[in-house]
C-alpha cells in the first residue's frame, strides 16, 4: 500500500506556485534536476539569517524590547495534525496558555504575497493542534541597513506585523490545505504546459511529459501574450514553425515567426550604419561583473546591492589598429572596490565611446559607485554621458537571424555571427556562476591552488564578454 504524504509549509507554498512541480517533487522526486549552485547559494543566505535572527532573540535585541521571557523563546517549534506539518522558525511559547506568537524568518528586504500563506498555513496546523495563535509576524532583512566593520544584527533584520494580513487569509488556507493534500496523493496530473508560467521550457513536469518541446518554440515569441499562447496551445501548435499565417500577432511579432519559417535573415544596413555611425574612437569595450549578498561585505552598501568586483576592458585606439586587453579582480573580499576604481581611471581615457552590453547594468554600476567614492563622481559621470549599447541595433531589429530565436542577449547573438569564439571550452560560463565562485574563492573555503584557478577562470569569462563585443561590432561594420 503506498504511503500517504504529509504536507508541510514548504509544500504548501509549492503548490501555489506549480502544483505539478510540488506532485512530482512528492511523488518522482528523481526527475528533479539536483540542487545547483544558484539554488544553494540562496539557501545559504536564508541560513545566515535564520541564524542571524535567533542571535537576535538570544542576545536581547529583541527580548528587551518586546519584555519577552528568554525562557518562552522556541526555535523551529514543530506541529502537527494528521497529514498537515509546520515547523516555525521562531515562537514565543507561554506553556500556561497554550498561547503562541509566531515569527517566520525571511533572507528578502519587504513582506511578499507567499509569506502571508506561508504564516497562514503554520497558524493552521498550530491551532489545529491546540495552540491559540496570538500575533503573526515576519523577521526579514532591513533594506535600509548600511554595513560597517562590524555587522550589527539588531539594525540589519527588522519585524513586521502581517496578523491582520494572516488573518483574512485564514478560510481560502483552511480551504485549499486538504486540496493540496489530496493533490499530491493522487495520480499522476494530466500532462500540461501552465499558461503564465514563468519556467516554460525548463519546467520539469513539462520536460517529463513533452520530451520533444521545440527548441524554438512559441514561448520564445517576444512578448507574447498569455492568450495567444492559450490559443496556440489549445490547437496544439507549440513549433515556431507551425504558427499559422493568419495567427494575429503584433508586426515585431510576426516578422520573428516569418524570420524562423523561412530561415532568412534581415539586415537593415541603412540603420546599422547610422546606429555604429555615433562610436568614437578609442573604442573601449567594457564589461563588470558583481557580487550581491544579503549581508553586505563592504562599507555603505546595502543588502543584495550589486558590488563591482571585476571588469574587462578591450581597447582600441583607432579603426584597423590592434585591440588591447585590460583587465582586474579583487581577490578578496577586504580589498576595496575603490582599488577596481583606481585601475579603470587609468586604463579608460577622457575620449571615445565605451561599447557595454545592455547598459543598464553598466550604467547602474557607475551611478553607485559614484556615490560610494565621490572622488570618482566625475569620471564614473563621464563613462555614462560615453556609453553605447551594442544590443540596441538587435533590439530595434537591425540584425534579425532565425539562429537568434527571438532573443538578443549576448550569448544568443555571439554563437551566430563569431561562432570560432565560444563560452562552451570556459569553466565559467555565465554571470551567476562568476559571482558564486567569486564568493567561494573569497570566503576561505578553497585551497590556494583552487583560488588561483578560480581566479584564472573568473578572468578568461569575463574577458570573452568584452571579446565578443569586439567581435560582434566588427561583423557589424563589415555589413
Amino acid at each position: 500500500m503506498k504511503k500517504k504524504h504529509t504536507l508541510s509549509k514548504t509544500d504548501y507554498i509549492q503548490y501555489l506556485d506549480c502544483p505539478e512541480e510540488l506532485w512530482l517533487r512528492k511523488n518522482k522526486p528523481k526527475v528533479l534536476p539536483p540542487i545547483d549552485l544558484d539554488r544553494q547559494y540562496k539557501l545559504d543566505q536564508g541560513n545566515l539569517i535564520d541564524k542571524l535572527a535567533q542571535d537576535w532573540f538570544a542576545d536581547g535585541c529583541v527580548i528587551a524590547d518586546w519584555a519577552i521571557d528568554p525562557k518562552d523563546v522556541v526555535f523551529q517549534m514543530k506541529a502537527q495534525n494528521g497529514a498537515m506539518l509546520a515547523i516555525t522558525d521562531i515562537a514565543v511559547h507561554q506553556p500556561t496558555t497554550k498561547t503562541l506568537v509566531l515569527f517566520e524568518v525571511k533572507a528578502a528586504t519587504s513582506v511578499k504575497k507567499a509569506h502571508y500563506h506561508d504564516l497562514a498555513f503554520q497558524r493552521m496546523v498550530f491551532e489545529d493542534s491546540g495552540f491559540k495563535i496570538s500575533a503573526t509576524y515576519l523577521v526579514h532583512v532591513n533594506k535600509a541597513y548600511r554595513t560597517s566593520e562590524q555587522v550589527n544584527h539588531c539594525d540589519l533584520l527588522v519585524i513586521e506585523d502581517i496578523t491582520a494580513a494572516v488573518e483574512e487569509l485564514m478560510p481560502e488556507t483552511r480551504a485549499t490545505a486538504p486540496k493540496v493534500l489530496k493533490w499530491v496523493n493522487e495520480k499522476a496530473p494530466k500532462k500540461r504546459i501552465t499558461i503564465g508560467c514563468s519556467k516554460k521550457q525548463k519546467c520539469p513536469f513539462v520536460q517529463l511529459h513533452y520530451p520533444d518541446l521545440p527548441n524554438y518554440s512559441i514561448f520564445n515569441i517576444s512578448r507574447i501574450s498569455k492568450s495567444k499562447i492559450k490559443k496556440l496551445v489549445e490547437s496544439n501548435i507549440l513549433d515556431i514553425q507551425e504558427v499559422p499565417e493568419d495567427f494575429k500577432l503584433s508586426n515585431t511579432q510576426r516578422q520573428e515567426v516569418e524570420i524562423a519559417q523561412e530561415d532568412e535573415i534581415i539586415l537593415k544596413r541603412g540603420s546599422i550604419r547610422k546606429a555604429i555611425k555615433k562610436l568614437a574612437y578609442p573604442l573601449y569595450y567594457l564589461d563588470y561583473e558583481s557580487f550581491s549578498y544579503v549581508i553586505p561585505v563592504q562599507s555603505h552598501y546595502k543588502p543584495y546591492q550589486q558590488m563591482v568586483f571585476q571588469y574587462s576592458l578591450h581597447v582600441q585606439a583607432a579603426p584597423n589598429s590592434a585591440v588591447v586587453h585590460k583587465e582586474f579582480l579583487l581577490k578578496s573580499k577586504a580589498e576595496s572596490v575603490e582599488q577596481l576604481l583606481k585601475n579603470l581611471r587609468k586604463d579608460i581615457g577622457d575620449e571615445g565611446s565605451v561599447i557595454v552590453w545592455n547598459e543598464s547594468f553598466e550604467k547602474g554600476r557607475n551611478k553607485e559607485m559614484a556615490v560610494l567614492f565621490p572622488v570618482y563622481e566625475p569620471f564614473l559621470t563621464s563613462l555614462n554621458e560615453r556609453l553605447y549599447d551594442l544590443r540596441v541595433p538587435f533590439q530595434k531589429g537591425y540584425y534579425r537571424h532565425p539562429d537568434f530565436k527571438g532573443k538578443t542577449s549576448l550569448k544568443s547573438i555571439l554563437p551566430v555571427l563569431s561562432p570560432e569564439v565560444s563560452y562552451e571550452d570556459l569553466a565559467i560560463q555565465n554571470g551567476m556562476i562568476a559571482t558564486i565562485k567569486w564568493h567561494h574563492a573569497t570566503d576561505g573555503r578553497m585551497t590556494k591552488k583552487e583560488q588561483q584557478e578560480t581566479f584564472k577562470h573568473l578572468l578568461n569569462y569575463c574577458e570573452l564578454d568584452t571579446l565578443a563585443m569586439v567581435r560582434i561590432l566588427d561583423v557589424l561594420q563589415k555589413v
